[in-house]
């Protein structure tokens, strides 16, 4: 089969602007991703180093625990090829590098801090060395692999329409400018090998089906890439039915059914003679030829299938994890970024619309039998993926990847089917161009920002307004001083919790912080945990005298009972001994010391509708209000416990804490029985309530054994308890007298 035209001098000074181009912003990315950030390459890397070290390919048990996890039931040609570029290296340090951080936010972009999956120190930094060294080779290798696949882009786009050099560009620009594609291609994951393989493959497809020949060499060198496919990705597989089916249409075209039966025999011996030996071993292992049993096994299944409307719901990860989801899926950009590429493909989707009516007279052409491979590869790899991720999390769309370059053709031809085709070479080198600065803006705007460490501060930089605290926790960490910026947060929201930590002891050991907000009866409304520094800073690489500001935003739980203090408990904990109650504080004094730092509001969303049976609407000190009371019994027993349901309302912000009392009082007025608390038993306390909002609280009054029968009074009202001063009531005299509310009369009998 002759060789497609050659480019013209401007036509490959474009392309190879565009490879320079993809080259420095890979560049940019590998610099701005700290070692083992990127995606899955903190397994990755070790099956590297396990075949680099001379011990061979991994062998998987799921009940073993291994640091390349389920990444060692992978194919193994791009391990093999990496491990063969870094042997050389000494990388005896890898153990001491990969210290994972064990709160990391994985899979948790939105809730701040805590991106960084290992905790990183000063030994990554340049001049390289070790593994560090070993990790940065791998990606330099990764990009220059990926560089193919905007090169076979180009060419797939160019077999397509070789009179339209633009859109050629066009598409290899799409893939080359794609941040995570570039996040992806800078790093160490087998994607780097199979993405090209993939986008080779089409092109070579595309070739035979625009050209209408097809030969022996052909075939070939489809067999060669098809052989490294499956043995480089299980996805490789795909890429068989899709080559079949691609040579019968073209055996069909040229009436040359013998020709398609030796063209597959050739292609076929090769794959399994390259990939053959690789399935073979996974059968004898592991009784799978796939080793997806296993992969499955370690990675871990999803409780139950998820249902089409489950998947739909993980579509808006997956739609912005394809253009730029970075870190362990940690790392996010602001909204309009995505808002930028989703208003590409609506683009590109509305411009095939357009195209597909222009044409509609002539639909069926040449042209659009090369595209149909194209098409066919998109629908294959995303029903791959469907499938995946209904065996186990992994709705991410750099997943798609391998049709990296089929997407990229598309959306090209979609994008300029908007304009007149004398513009779309304009139109869509703006394109291009803003794809370059956004990609060019993402490593230090968005990526560097959220692994660097926060800087360490002296004690003059605390400000004055934080309250200092003189509590020391397991004789490493001084809570020096603490700032809690608002009293109120609502169910569902974050609270932002500023510590000032203060290193006073050297540990070997990594003590994580906890943060806990205890709520109604001290039951527990929402918490964080996390090393200091956000993840930045585990206990152990802290000198004494270093100071760490972090500010926590606590989750406030959606469930959690409101209205309600929430207390902001502090403290530290040895995470990976499981050890969540808190290490030992003491104070100043030597003396133990709690960790609660201060105390927030917690209010509902909207206060609730009560059905009051009894209103009273009585005023007490022109401050608070008693609304009512639900119905009390007529009669009682000595030794009984009555429940008084009353309902309360502040009419202005109250600043004293006062208690409420609830007298049985007899016929000569003295207290026969009495309970008196703080509102809802202390977590409701009288300076919190929030104007216009009822107060719902419950008591419970025991009657004595020995009570008299009789008539009793059941009275309440509120009083401080400094003094034993009853706030004045004012109402009607029949429910009013010595400052308390009368609810009612109960007959003892």
């Amino acid at each position: 089969m002759d060789d497609t035209p050659g480019l013209t001098q401007a036509n490959r000074r474009i392309l190879v602007a565009i490879l320079l181009a993809f080259a420095f912003l890979g560049l940019l990315y590998c610099l701005a991703t700290p070692i083992f950030e990127a995606s899955d390459e903190v397994a990755h890397y070790p099956v590297v180093k396990h075949i680099a070290d001379g011990r061979g390919l991994p062998s998987q048990d799921p009940g073993v625990e291994t640091a390349w996890a389920q990444e060692g039931s992978q194919p193994p040609l791009y391990y093999a090829l990496t491990a063969f570029a870094t042997a050389w290296i000494d990388t005896s340090d890898f153990a001491e590098l990969r210290q994972l951080n064990p709160l990391a936010n994985i899979g948790k972009p939105l809730v701040p801090g805590n991106k960084n999956m290992v905790i990183h120190t000063s030994r990554e930094a340049f001049p390289w060395r070790g593994t560090v060294l070993a990790v940065h080779l791998i990606r330099f290798l990764s990009l220059l692999l990926q560089a193919n696949t905007v090169l076979f882009t180009y060419m797939i786009a160019k077999e397509i329409s070789p009179e339209r050099p633009d859109l050629a560009a066009g598409a290899a620009a799409l893939v080359a400018f794609n941040p995570m594609f570039l996040f992806i291609a800078a790093s160490v994951n087998n994607d780097n090998l199979i993405v090209p393989l993939a986008t080779f493959t089409l092109w070579w497809l595309v070739r035979g089906l625009a050209a209408n020949r097809f030969g022996d060499r052909d075939a070939v060198i489809l067999g060669i890439v098809l052989g490294a496919a499956a043995l480089t990705k299980l996805s490789g597989l795909a890429l068989i039915p899709l080559s079949v089916g691609v040579l019968a249409v073209i055996a069909v075209r040229r009436r040359a059914g013998g020709s398609f039966l030796r063209w597959g025999a050739i292609a076929g011996l090769l794959t399994v003679a390259i990939a053959g030996w690789w399935y073979l071993r996974n059968w004898r292992l592991y009784g799978d030829p796939t080793g997806l049993s296993v992969m499955l096994a370690i990675a871990g299944r999803r409780p139950a299938p998820p249902s089409w409307s489950a998947l739909l719901g993980e579509f808006t990860g997956f739609r912005m994890s394809y253009w730029g989801v970075f870190g362990a899926f940690t790392v996010v950009a602001q909204q309009w970024v995505y808002r930028f590429y989703d208003g590409l493909v609506l683009a590109a989707a509305t411009g095939w619309i357009l195209l597909t009516w222009r044409a509609r007279k002539r639909l069926w052409t040449p042209q659009l039998l090369s595209i149909v491979p194209l098409v066919l590869w998109v629908v294959v790899v995303f029903i791959s993926l469907v499938r995946w991720t209904s065996l186990t999390y992994a709705s991410q769309g750099r997943l798609i990847f391998p049709a990296a370059g089929a997407v990229a053709v598309l959306l090209v031809y979609g994008l300029a089917g908007w304009l007149p085709r004398h513009w779309q070479g304009q139109g869509l080198a703006i394109v291009a161009a803003g794809m370059v600065i956004l990609a060019a803006a993402l490593p230090p705007w968005v990526i560097h920002p959220a692994y660097t460490k926060p800087p360490l501060l002296t004690a003059d930089q605390v400000p004055p307004s934080a309250q200092r605290t003189d509590v020391v926790f397991a004789g490493t960490l001084h809570l020096l001083a603490y700032e809690l910026p608002q009293d109120t947060v609502l169910p569902g929201e974050r609270l932002p919790v500023t510590i000032y930590w203060e290193t006073v002891g050297r540990t070997d050991k990594n003590y994580s912080v906890f943060v806990h907000l205890l709520g109604r009866h001290t039951k527990l409304a929402g918490q964080i945990g996390t090393y200091p520094g956000l993840g930045a800073y585990p206990t152990s690489l802290l000198r004494s005298g270093d100071i760490v500001r972090d500010t926590y935003h606590v989750p406030v739980e959606v469930s959690a009972t409101a209205p309600s203090l929430l207390r902001v408990d502090v403290g530290l904990y040895e995470y990976n001994i499981g050890d969540e109650i808190g290490l030992p504080a003491v104070d100043g004094n030597g003396q133990p010391a709690s960790g609660v730092i201060g105390q927030v509001r917690l209010l509902p969303h909207k206060a609730p509708a009560y059905v009051i049976s009894e209103r009273k609407d009585i005023e007490l000190g022109g401050q608070a209000m008693l609304v009512g009371h639900d119905s009390l019994p007529e009669v009682a027993q000595p030794g009984q416990t009555l429940t008084v349901t009353v309902y309360w309302q502040a009419r202005a912000r109250i600043a004293e804490d006062y208690q409420v009392f609830l007298h049985l009082v007899d016929s000569q007025g003295q207290n026969a029985a009495q309970g008196d608390q703080t509102p809802l038993g202390g977590d409701w306390p009288t300076w919190a309530w929030e104007p216009g909002q009822i107060v719902r609280d419950v008591y419970l009054l025991e009657l004595p054994q020995a009570l008299l029968p009789g008539t009793y009074q059941l009275r309440t009202g509120l009083y401080r308890l400094s003094d034993g001063m009853r706030v004045s009531v004012h109402g009607p005299p029949d429910q009013v007298q010595d400052a308390a509310i009368l609810l009612g009369q109960i007959e003892v009998r």
